[in-house]
């Protein structure tokens, strides 16, 4: 463990070399922000360690559970969920899959925002302040039904009219009022987001993740025929509005394609230098069989374009499907960091998050190890215990 903290020291000391000039995207930023942009800069160049992320860490879970949590059970495993009951009494959060591991939670926790209905905003809100308390980062994406159709955001699962939908909510659409509402729902919970003492907790805002893929409505190459300048306009639109008009001071915004080609290819829907802050991408193995190469060749390249635009770079979410690690137990080793650490370009990433571990009626959806997962060891012992790998309760305090 000492390791750990040795190499929390010199993250400290590589401060020195980034510069109080380098600012955000956001002039009228708060200064915790600001700070927070700085220090993820900082993180990001130095070459010896990242941070590791968990979406809905302490939210939800497939590692038993207790009450007063909700407990969801199935025929393979029993998952819990913190409840908007739990929120409003002040209830711990103390469970987390990866603290059950590692006696740590993770040091960056992507917090869904769905719908933003009454109980989410309770209970993300809540999450967030408490997350913050602790010193961890926290971060914002949504899945979004369609607002014209209301139908799924995963477009093929929506049997409504979807056509062109990006450019009927964009300004001057016909439909743009509906999404003008979920973005002031955004600025609400934002300007709601304080600490203790009053101040806004910065939060890393991702909107639009994969919009180069053809699965979301946001997306390309789907039924929706939304161009590549419809999605650059819709990222702009959205931080405009949240930054310009809603007065949201306290996000960092973050770009995050998935898979691409080459880097003409990941830039082809960039909204602009003036509108992105942390600079990422969506990488999943489908199979334990595919090259880590790949893997290798995508943090490279998005490294490359982030410093070259003085950029923090991070991987936005990574993982395995269908509950491959089960069997693929050294998968957070063998695949994701032996790929960052065998390059002196790799290694200079800002986090790497993975995504939810939640439960239905039916089955669970693993990313990480759980206490009792046939991974457990190998993740703890290979992957945690790496001197290159921050947890929540390694990092240095990252609003100061």
């Amino acid at each position: 463990m000492a390791a750990r903290y040795h190499s929390t020291f010199w993250i400290l000391f590589f401060g020195l070399f980034v510069s109080a000039s380098c600012l955000p995207t956001d002039q009228h930023a708060t200064d915790e922000t600001r700070i927070l942009y700085r220090n993820l800069l900082m993180m990001a160049r130095h070459p010896n360690i990242f941070m590791f992320g968990h979406a809905s860490d302490t939210w939800t879970g497939s590692s038993g559970g207790h009450a007063p949590y909700a407990i969801i059970t199935n025929t393979s495993n029993q998952g819990w969920k913190y409840t908007v009951e739990q929120a409003m009494k002040d209830s711990p959060d103390e469970l987390s899959d990866v603290k059950s591991v590692t006696g740590q939670y993770a040091a960056v926790i992507d917090f869904g925002m769905w719908q933003l209905s009454h109980d989410q905003k309770i209970i993300l809100s809540h999450l967030i302040k408490t997350a913050h308390k602790r010193g961890l980062i926290a971060t914002l994406s949504q899945h979004l039904f369609n607002p014209i159709t209301g139908g799924s955001p995963w477009v093929e699962d929506d049997n409504g009219t979807v056509l062109h939908t990006v450019r009927r909510l964009l300004p001057g659409g016909d439909t743009n009022w509906k999404f003008q509402k979920n973005l002031d729902t955004i600025a609400e919970v934002a300007h709601n987001l304080t600490d203790d003492q009053g101040k806004l907790i910065p939060v890393l805002y991702r909107p639009l993740h994969e919009l180069n893929g053809d699965w979301f409505w946001w997306g390309l190459g789907n039924k929706v025929q939304n161009t590549e300048d419809d999605l650059k306009l819709f990222y702009r639109y959205i931080v405009t509005y949240l930054r310009e008009h809603k007065k949201v001071h306290n996000f960092l915004y973050v770009y995050s394609p998935d898979k691409f080609t080459d880097k003409a290819d990941y830039l082809k829907v960039y909204p602009g230098d003036d509108y992105v802050d942390v600079i990422a991408t969506d990488f999943y193995y489908k199979t334990p069989a595919d090259k880590t190469s790949d893997f290798h060749t995508a943090v490279k390249q998005i490294v490359e374009i982030a410093e070259s635009r003085n950029k923090i770079v991070a991987v936005s979410e990574a993982g395995l499907f269908d509950n491959a690690i089960d069997k693929q137990t050294n998968f957070w080793n063998e695949k994701i960091l032996d790929a960052i650490q065998n390059d002196p370009i790799t290694r200079r990433i800002a986090y790497i998050l993975t995504w939810a571990n939640q439960c239905n009626s039916n089955d669970c959806s693993v990313w990480v190890p759980y206490k009792g997962h046939p991974a457990e060891n190998d993740f703890r012992r290979n992957f945690f215990d790496d001197p290159m790998t921050l947890f929540g309760s390694d990092i240095p305090n990252m609003y100061k």
